[in-house]
């Protein structure tokens, strides 16, 4: 037997116990200082004896040790593509429309000049495209987002959508699971009782900061602040379904999270917001496309400044009795898997939902049916396959965002390397999990 490639030793803060994480299995276990001692024998091709080669054995039974013959670049390749192509899950982000009812900041679709909206005729396309793709791939569950540019700007297609795609996946015994990507300003309790009947599961929102350092990013047109408003929204809708929150911070806001953590607790959230998640601000494609610099600099999360922010955030987070939904791992993002597209409000296929209204990123159109060679460009790129070869955190991240790669490189085909936030950041997570 030989010890595994994706093993990670971290000491312990007391003794001289080790926590391995090995970053393939997910598994891990503490061992003491002999038990690592066996390890290092083990990969330095030591004989061990019977007593010793019990221990070894235990080690295999969560991946830390694995037999001779075991290739575990094969193996990863195995379960990289078994993920890829797996159909037990259809996956869908539908733009209802471009506009927006705010002007953020760092608006990720920043450029694109389209307020454009989904009309009937596109939502009737959309579900029969997506009714053909139940019947050719036979899925366990439908998972539709509406997303936008603002999605209740088109709250007529909004609710068209899912009820036709309601109808059909239930014909079809195929489980749908609705949710909406909002920035909050125009949610309501009736409009969230009403989808509910037609699958919706939750729904996520931003809110950047106490009320200051929201309202200094998140405004609308006319600089007129949100933050009142989604959060009387957000009160509005507590308990109906789970709650999801966003934060994006740069080297000023993120001193004011806290605060919101605070606000969020005096106003009763604890238990109904399911996962926060912080995250800083990150380069968006206009900037990367047109060579604009008023944008942040950061394009993955290992170009923060001080990566520890985010491990702080979600100390503070987890503290405040709320759950943070920043994990170990960055990926695999669904743009690696074959059964997950995003739709905009024209009816044309996206890969990556960081790419819409860019129409030469587009991997399909639903008026002409067929794919085109984008789509090869994006499902063939396995960036573990060459770059990536022999890092320990490969199964971790699956070679980064496709987008944060084009926005820093000009292209999908290179890697977005965050080895640094994995071994800063992940690795105080392994170790505060365990």
């Amino acid at each position: 037997m030989k010890t595994s490639k994706f093993n990670i030793f971290i000491p312990k803060d007391k003794g001289s116990d080790y926590l391995i994480f090995n970053t393939f299995s997910k598994c891990h276990v503490v061992v003491d200082a002999e038990a690592k001692l066996l390890l290092e024998r083990l990969k330095e091709g030591i004989e061990l004896n019977g007593e010793e080669m019990a221990v070894i054995r235990q080690l295999k039974e969560i991946g830390v040790v694995v037999e001779d013959e075991v290739d575990e670049d094969l193996e990863l390749d195995y379960h990289f593509q078994k993920n890829k192509f797996d159909t037990s899950i259809l996956s869908v982000n539908i733009l209802t429309t471009y506009g927006c009812n705010l002007k953020c900041e760092y608006c990720s679709q920043e450029g694109i000049k389209s307020s454009k909206k989904m009309d009937m005729e596109t939502c009737l396309r959309i579900s029969s495209w997506l009714c053909e793709r139940m019947e050719k791939v036979r899925p366990q569950v439908l998972r539709v987002v509406f997303y936008g540019g603002e999605p209740l700007l088109n709250k007529k297609a909004v609710k068209f959508l899912s009820q036709l795609l309601f109808l059909a996946s239930t014909q079809r015994n195929v489980i749908m699971e609705s949710s909406i990507i909002s920035n909050g300003v125009l949610l309501n309790a009736e409009l969230v009782d009403e989808l509910k009947a037609w699958g919706l599961k939750g729904v996520r929102v931003t809110l950047d900061g106490d009320r200051l350092s929201h309202n200094s990013k998140r405004h609308y047109k006319n600089g007129r602040g949100t933050f009142d408003l989604i959060l009387k929204n957000l009160e509005r809708i507590k308990g109906k379904v789970p709650i999801h929150l966003n934060g994006n911070f740069d080297e000023v806001t993120k001193k004011r999270f806290p605060e919101l953590l605070d606000i969020l607790a005096d106003r009763g959230f604890i238990g109904y917001i399911k996962t926060i998640n912080f995250k800083p601000i990150l380069k968006n494609i206009e900037s990367a496309m047109t060579g604009s610099n008023n944008c942040s600099d950061v394009c993955t999360f290992s170009d923060v400044s001080h990566v520890e922010d985010i491990l702080s955030l979600i100390r503070e987070t987890e503290k405040k009795g709320f759950k943070s939904g920043m994990g170990i791992a960055l990926g695999p993002c669904e743009v690696s898997r074959e059964y997950s597209y995003t739709i905009d409000p024209e009816g044309l296929i996206f890969k990556c939902a960081g790419f819409v209204g860019r129409r030469e990123f587009s991997i399909g159109d639903l008026s002409k049916g067929d794919f085109n060679y984008r789509h090869i460009q994006f499902m063939t790129k396995d960036p573990w396959r060459e770059e990536c070869r022999g890092c320990i955190y490969i199964p971790l991240c699956w070679g980064g965002c496709r987008t944060c790669a084009y926005v820093k490189y000009g292209t999908i085909q290179k890697v977005a390397c965050d080895k640094g936030y994995f071994s800063k950041v992940s690795k105080k997570l392994i170790k505060e999990a365990a």
